[in-house]
């Protein structure tokens, strides 16, 4: 009879798997499927709002060229206007700086305020009638009367102003601007302006 081998077969070797890369791999799938969903939902709850162009300064009115828009996810504290508004503030008033590349706010274009008491005039200068560095709304300035000829004296004392629009540079080299005067002279300032009989001088302090 012949004999049987009885030599035993090895065990088949099981893979070991590292617990740790498991765990790192479903750690990684977890995040990213976080990262989508918050990407998902920050894209869902993009809006369009209104930035600004340029820099408008307190005073000046506001232009359709002066707005445009940007898409700004949602952000918790922070007031915007949104774009569909954008026409309502055509027209109306910066009340504020509004430095060029930032977003508007609410409340911070409308209607022009003048103060209690205190007029609004518009005034065409000649150039050299008034100061070549910039004017900004709430320059304090003075605006002096001049003699229509050397037989006469100046219609009245200096009054003292304040900027309400900045200057705009027509093409003659003459600048139209907005002042805030004391109501009981506007109608005298007015009268000088269009008489081309006063001068605009920047007071100490601004």
């Amino acid at each position: 009879m012949l004999g049987v081998s009885t030599t035993a077969r090895p065990a088949p070797v099981r893979a070991r798997r590292n617990v740790r890369w498991i765990v790192a791999g479903v750690i990684a799938v977890c995040l990213g499927a976080l990262g989508s969903a918050y990407l998902y939902v920050s894209v869902a709850q993009a809006h369009s709002v209104v930035r600004v162009n340029r820099t408008i300064y307190r005073g000046e009115t506001v232009t359709a060229t002066d707005l445009g828009s940007v898409s700004l996810g949602s952000a918790v504290g922070i007031e915007t206007v949104p774009v569909e508004s954008a026409a309502d503030l055509v027209g109306k008033t910066a009340l504020i700086d509004l430095p060029g590349g930032s977003l508007i706010v609410p409340g911070a274009v409308g209607d022009a305020v003048v103060a209690p008491n205190a007029a609004r005039v518009g005034l065409r200068l000649a150039a050299g009638r008034l100061p070549v560095s910039a004017l900004p709304a709430g320059t304090p300035v003075l605006l002096v009367p001049l003699a229509k000829d050397s037989q006469t004296a100046p219609e009245g004392a200096s009054v003292v102003a304040q900027v309400a629009t900045a200057p705009t540079v027509l093409v003659d080299g003459s600048s139209v601007l907005d002042v805030s005067v004391p109501a009981a002279e506007a109608e005298r300032i007015a009268r000088l302006a269009a008489a081309e009989l006063v001068v605009m001088v920047r007071r100490a302090g601004s």
